[in-house]
């Protein structure tokens, strides 16, 4: 039988091997530049699956908005300013509905603006499913809409105001000047100038910019001079947008100008004032007028 021996364990117990603090401070030195090397790529592939998942969403929309024109003798969804509705449409259904801002309105958190037939046209055609109205770029929330739990606000999604028809404010400078009209198309078969694969349905909006589910550009905007952002698009893809045209594509358009990439300031932007921008007449050139 082998003896047990207290001072030979004690000696044995001293003898373990371990790790010095010079080991351990390399060790965490090692994983901390693995962790820089690493984000960015992991940002990158995050990125780029947001972008995937909104432009299906987009095509989704724009699936369902082209299926309505079908069933409905090739007429586009109505798609209005509740603001400025005048008969024979009522202020609602839409194509959606609903108004996005940074208070505590229920309407930011409303589905059934989205996907009821009381109120959306397109929900029937999306399969119900509101996910399709919304980016996943944007999450931003004010501080009292946090404090409430929420997650994100329901829509980001609002329709060229010159696709589809229903009431519209005509007051800008721009449907005036020169006696040139607001125009819109009212039929599926009426994309002329553009052509329906150049011009844009669906677009996320700015944050701070989206409220109704209209959004107004100018037809005529050159990019050239000082010209205004009626209502500006969303930059959230790092500066770039989810837009779906209305032969039914998608893409997430990267803008040129900086003065297009505005921050989340939790507060309105709209009727922006730029300076030679392109994107601004990107937007333009892709918007219908009268042919």
């Amino acid at each position: 039988m082998i003896g047990y021996n207290q001072k030979d364990c004690r000696r044995s117990a001293r003898n373990v091997i371990a790790f010095t603090l010079i080991e351990l401070l390399v060790v965490i030195a090692i994983i901390a530049i693995l962790a820089a090397l690493l984000l960015p790529a992991l940002t990158g592939a995050k990125q780029r699956a947001q972008g995937v998942a909104c432009m299906n969403s987009k095509r989704q929309l724009l699936l369902g908005w082209l299926m309505y024109a079908g069933d409905n003798s090739e007429k586009l969804a109505i798609n209005q300013d509740p603001r400025h509705v005048t008969p024979p449409f009522p202020s609602f259904p839409s194509w959606a509905y609903g108004f996005m801002d940074w208070t505590q309105n229920s309407d930011n958190t409303n589905v059934l603006n989205l996907i009821d037939d009381r109120a959306s046209l397109l929900g029937v055609y999306v399969a119900r499913s509101a996910r399709v109205f919304w980016c996943p770029t944007d999450t931003f929330l004010s501080a009292p809409q946090r404090r409430l739990g929420w997650r994100n606000r329901v829509r980001s999604v609002a329709c060229n105001a010159a696709v589809g028809p229903g009431g519209k404010f005509t007051g800008f400078s721009w449907s005036t000047t020169g006696g040139r009209p607001f125009y819109y198309v009212l039929k599926s078969t009426q994309f002329v100038k553009p052509t329906a694969s150049e011009t844009w349905v669906f677009i996320d909006e700015h944050p701070d910019s989206i409220d109704d589910c209209i959004l107004y550009t100018d037809p005529f905007a050159k990019g050239v001079g000082k010209e205004t952002f009626t209502e500006l698009p969303s930059s959230d893809h790092a500066g770039a947008c989810g837009i779906a045209f209305a032969d039914g594509h998608a893409v997430i358009h990267k803008w040129q100008d900086p003065q297009t990439i505005r921050p989340v300031i939790y507060q309105n932007q709209n009727g922006v004032t730029v300076n030679n921008d392109v994107d601004l007449a990107y937007l333009g050139q892709a918007t219908p007028r009268t042919p």
